[in-house]
């Protein structure tokens, strides 16, 4: 009798778990979402343009941008505006990844880290350039909101689902975990 409970406790945990598992499977999204790596629509990319807008202008607002700091502003947000090119670069599909061997998938790769690493680059000499026309005061103002952006790419997925401060070794020990 008692190995009977014990299989029937054994047996209804299982089936509990097998349940738990199918139902999590059931709610992920379709590939192809959002992070499935499709081209955004025009209506997706124009209403992302215009919250992008309204962002900048807010920003612009709570620097309190003088007129002679004008110029610097118009330059910073060019050049730190990532332009969408009119055609997507193809990418590899995965049958031509598995042709290649590891060296070339590792090339690739590289190649592309390279390119992004420049990107930064003249990304983080237009902030250095704007930030060094800014008085105390908009520094302040300056590294307050960029604090608050990161934190919010972070949190938010912009690097990831599920990769926040709650979530997991190699974050800060003064990150208190967001609840």
């Amino acid at each position: 009798m008692l190995n009977l409970k014990k299989h029937l406790i054994i047996g209804l945990t299982v089936a509990g778990i097998g349940l738990t598992a199918v139902s999590s499977f059931a709610q992920m999204p379709p590939p192809g979402g959002p992070q499935g790596g499709h081209a955004p629509s025009a209506a997706q990319i124009a209403k992302f343009e215009q919250h992008r807008a309204k962002r900048q202008a807010e920003f612009h607002d709570k620097l309190k941008i003088t007129a002679a700091q004008e110029g610097a502003w118009k330059t910073f947000t060019e050049k730190t505006t990532r332009v969408r090119p009119a055609t997507p670069p193809a990418r590899p599909n995965k049958g031509d990844m598995e042709k290649m061997t590891t060296p070339e998938r590792l090339d690739r790769m590289a190649e592309f880290a390279k390119q992004r690493e420049g990107e930064m680059t003249a990304r983080i000499a237009a902030v250095k350039e704007f930030y060094a026309v800014l008085t105390p005061e908009q520094q302040k103002v300056f590294d307050h909101e960029f604090r608050r952006m990161e934190k919010h790419r972070f949190e938010h997925g912009r690097f990831g689902r599920g990769h926040g401060p709650d979530h997991g070794p190699g974050h800060g020990p003064d990150q208190a975990p967001a609840k």
